[in-house]
């Protein structure tokens, strides 16, 4: 409840406009494409996963503020009732992006997902498991924490400026990814160091109120990284986690540089160190991970207002570094010869969440099923032929998607797909 008391005047500046239901993306030209280039795809503009399926104010970001305020004010008593539609919500974040009053929603529905366990309203079951997973074995997948680094084929704790932090989905549901990322930085001659000492970043838990254990595992990697120059991130939440969590709740900047791959590679190729030779024949469209996309470009936001302490901000140039960073994907793609690039219609700040962040895919899988349905239908729209993104829970419900639709597109982890290009 204290951190929700202590953002009262932000959940007051809702005026339950309905803006954050929406995403806009540009008055589609006569050939069916908004500003982007990006193929409108039934003329859909909404942008809340939770409201679109049920279509109801409670399940809207604005029927949450009124949650929260009665919650605030004595007025609603937290019950299973009230989890059940708090819950259904991926924090996907689009609500903060449409948001004139610029209202920190995500921070707003953890705050009251926290108050409600607080409060001892119950779990769901498999939300619940989560943290007595990551307490037992430091991650929310209940594995032996000794096989976390079981597909590392190189040495273990390696000696250098740089680690890799793996996360847990890499290290256990798709080791691949996490193979290629060791290998590729193998390759440009960074390596990186994959430390056995590693634990769940506690996204999971942050995501879902479960503060005690999150810190727990926050205090410990922060103690287990600190020796290190630069931290590199394959995993889009895990990145967002210690970028943002991470000093939020410890009060204290990170004692390293945190980079996400894609961000590391760009740099790369945009110095002239890395040229990638080999073609990839293929209508290709990306999808902006909410973790790596909207949260990110929110911190750089956040970040440059407290700098300018309110005296003068100068909203232009925090929008051009917004811009910068969400065209890092897309230019790392345009780099691929043979890769021809379109765009789905909600993109960038305004991108479709796949449905499966915030605790989604663990208890509520039929929303984060109805909501990947519809990014992959977005994205056939285009008539590309392979879909690229670089979140391991985005990459998983979007093969689930896929799989369930039978749709016939392809689908790359980016990481993966640069590691087999590159000798």
């Amino acid at each position: 409840m204290e951190r929700l008391q202590k953002m009262r005047k932000q959940i007051y500046r809702c005026i339950h406009c309905g803006a954050c239901r929406f995403a806009y993306s540009g008055e589609p030209d006569k050939e069916g494409l908004g500003e982007h280039g990006g193929v409108l795809y039934e003329g859909i503009v909404t942008g809340c996963p939770a409201g679109n399926k049920y279509k109801w104010e409670g399940f809207y970001n604005s029927g949450k503020m009124w949650m929260a305020r009665a919650v605030l004010e004595g007025e609603l008593e937290p019950s299973e009732e009230m989890r059940d539609i708090i819950f259904q919500c991926s924090t996907c974040g689009n609500c903060a992006a449409q948001c004139e009053n610029k209202i920190p929603t995500v921070d707003v529905i953890e705050a009251l997902r926290a108050a409600l366990v607080e409060k001892g309203v119950p779990l769901g079951a498999k939300s619940a498991a989560l943290s007595k997973n990551v307490k037992e074995k430091n991650n929310p997948y209940n594995e032996p924490h000794a096989e976390r680094t079981s597909w590392l084929k190189g040495e273990k704790n390696l000696k250098s400026k740089t680690a890799y932090f793996v996360g847990c989905t890499a290290s256990y549901r798709i080791k691949n990814v996490a193979e290629a990322t060791e290998r590729l930085f193998r390759k440009i001659g960074v390596p990186v160091a994959v430390l056995t000492d590693e634990v769940c970043c506690g996204s999971p838990l942050f995501r879902t109120g479960q503060l005690s254990e999150a810190l727990r595992v926050m205090n410990q990697n922060l103690e287990t990284f600190k020796k290190y120059e630069t931290v590199v991130f394959s995993c889009a939440g895990c990145y967002r986690t210690f970028k943002v969590d991470y000093p939020k709740y410890s009060g204290k900047p990170l004692p390293f540089k945190a980079v996400h791959t894609m961000e590391f590679i760009a740099d790369l190729m945009k110095q002239g160190k890395l040229k990638i030779k080999k073609e990839f024949k293929k209508i290709v469209t990306w999808h902006d991970p909410c973790h790596l996309t909207r949260h990110i470009a929110d911190d750089i936001e956040k970040r440059r207002l407290e700098e300018s302490n309110n005296w003068f901000i100068d909203s232009r140039a925090i929008e051009k570094e917004k811009e910068e960073w969400y065209e890092l994907p897309r230019y790392v793609l345009k780099q691929i010869p043979g890769v021809e690039f379109r765009e789905m219609y909600r993109i960038k700040e305004n991108t479709w969440c796949c449905g499966a962040g915030g605790g989604v895919k663990t208890q509520y899988p039929e929303l984060a099923m109805d909501a990947v349905i519809e990014r992959i239908k977005e994205a056939e729209a285009t008539g590309a032929q392979a879909i690229v993104t670089s979140c391991p829970f985005c990459f998983l419900n979007i093969r689930d998607g896929i799989k369930a639709t039978g749709s016939k597109l392809e689908l790359y982890e980016l990481i993966e797909l640069l590691d087999s290009l590159i000798d």
